[in-house]
């Protein structure tokens, strides 16, 4: 989906099906996204600022949205995105209410100059009023605000993220960026049913490390999956977003960052130096008459690489594919659409359904496997998103045997949009389906074939293999 350049939202990224996962290995601390909790008491009503002004006489200009100008204007760009495009009906006091909670998480105006807040309707007039109490200027409660909407008011996907986020976003995108290289999700296990997860750190919701990269400086440190993250440069991460958690993880090459770590009953500091990190898309290997395949994450050109390791291994008359996905996060719809075409020759891989109605998305033609192929699928709790998509499409149309553990459960699509700031709001604009009508949400793809893949997790590709083979 390209962006119209004239739309001063700039809409941009394609289509993406994503886990609600964190990459901790992406840019500068300083390029923090801004978000918020509600842990923090907002100054009393009539307080006074640092300057000796009283807040009861801040100058509080609010304006009707065809009136707001920069950088007021992007409250306004955001409420009309979401109510564009967001899955979901949103009620104003909703978005307004999480626009309040954001706003009152802030450390307090240190002065009372004045400041324009822009008012999308008059749900919003509470929102303003906590702004002059809370809010250095109008960029700070403008960006909070939308924080707020997107962070408080919609679903655990959605979020905002200010123009230096979007600059490493973009580098994650092309698959290089600088940190300590861990996957993490934030998750509440008091929370009863599959779905566990949760937006702000509390003593329950815990942000926990799913998997590490190959190489990478988390790896080398000793991180493991499970181990929560209590502590960054001693700082608790009690009342923070996942965003903050990462921003405040990520940073320069040859930096380092403390970490304290809880695992098993037992708290301890692990300290980490940042590096350049490389997401490394495919491993292939052969083992007698199979072939082996490592597909780590759904990016741009993923779906060339993978078509070239087939292509490889079926010259060398393998009789059988194993195809490994776990701690694959996700990616590209159109990647994913590609992938699952490479086992399909025929047939529908996707169903999603957003405000517009339902789109389904067929396989491109370019099927390279024979049927006659054996193909087993390898997926754990990381696998997620598209890695869920090409996974539960192959099993229904009865291509794969999947084995291991039930997957992360991310049924949902996002797409950002960038606002007049620089900035952006991810927006979730769609469930996906599987062409039968089945639903993976929450409770993930269980797969045929159990296995504990906390066993498999320190195998090399070899011994992986041998394990896989012996299961299914």
């Amino acid at each position: 989906m390209d962006a119209d350049a004239t739309n001063i939202w700039r809409a941009v990224i394609s289509l993406r099906l994503v886990a609600a996962v964190a990459l901790l290995c992406l840019g500068s601390a300083a390029c923090r996204p801004t978000t918020a909790d509600s842990t923090a008491a907002p100054p009393a009503a009539g307080s006074t600022p640092a300057d000796g002004a009283s807040f009861a006489d801040r100058q509080v200009n609010e304006v009707a949205c065809d009136e707001a100008a920069e950088p007021a204007a992007i409250v306004c760009e955001a409420y009309e995105l979401i109510q564009t495009h967001y899955v979901d009906d949103v009620a104003d006091g909703d978005l307004a209410a999480g626009a309040a909670k954001a706003l009152r998480s802030l450390d307090g105006a240190d002065a009372a100059e004045p400041m324009t807040c822009a008012l999308p309707s008059a749900a919003f007039k509470e929102a303003c009023d906590i702004a002059a109490e809370t809010a250095d200027d109008t960029m700070e409660a403008a960006e909070a605000i939308v924080a707020g909407m997107a962070g408080h008011a919609l679903d655990r996907n959605s979020a905002y993220f200010n123009e230096g986020a979007v600059e490493l976003l973009d580098r994650e995108e092309e698959g290089t960026f600088e940190g300590i290289g861990a996957i993490v999700s934030p998750e509440d296990r008091t929370i009863e049913g599959d779905d566990k997860l949760c937006k702000v750190m509390s003593e329950t919701c815990r942000i926990l490390i799913v998997s590490t990269i190959d190489g990478a400086p988390a790896e080398a440190a000793g991180l493991q999956r499970d181990d929560a993250i209590a502590r960054v440069d001693g700082e608790s991460v009690i009342g923070w977003t996942v965003d903050e958690v990462t921003s405040r993880v990520r940073g320069p090459a040859g930096t380092e960052v403390t970490l304290t770590v809880e695992r098993d009953g037992a708290t301890f500091d692990v300290s980490v130096r940042r590096a350049a990190v490389v997401i490394p898309v495919i491993e292939s290997e052969r083992f007698d008459d199979t072939g082996y395949i490592r597909l780590r994450v759904f990016s741009g050109n993923a779906d060339e690489q993978l078509a070239e390791a087939l292509t490889e291994l079926l010259a060398e008359e393998v009789g059988r594919l194993i195809v490994d996905l776990r701690d694959n996060p996700g990616g590209l719809l159109n990647t994913a659409i590609a992938v699952a075409s490479a086992f399909m020759s025929r047939g529908d891989v996707v169903v999603t359904q957003s405000p517009d109605g339902a789109q389904t998305y067929s396989v491109t033609g370019d099927s390279i496997v024979p049927d006659d192929i054996e193909l087993v699928f390898v997926v754990n709790k990381g696998s997620a998103s598209a890695s869920e998509v090409v996974s539960a499409v192959l099993r229904e149309n009865e291509r794969i045997t999947l084995v291991g553990e039930s997957t992360f459960g991310k049924n949902t699509v996002q797409q950002r949009f960038g606002l007049s700031n620089g900035g952006a709001v991810k927006l979730t604009i769609a469930r996906w389906l599987t062409p039968a009508g089945l639903d993976f949400g929450g409770a993930g793809v269980t797969p045929d074939v159990q296995l504990d893949v906390e066993d498999l997790a320190g195998l090399d590709a070899a011994a992986l293999v041998e394990a896989v083979l012996v299961a299914a």
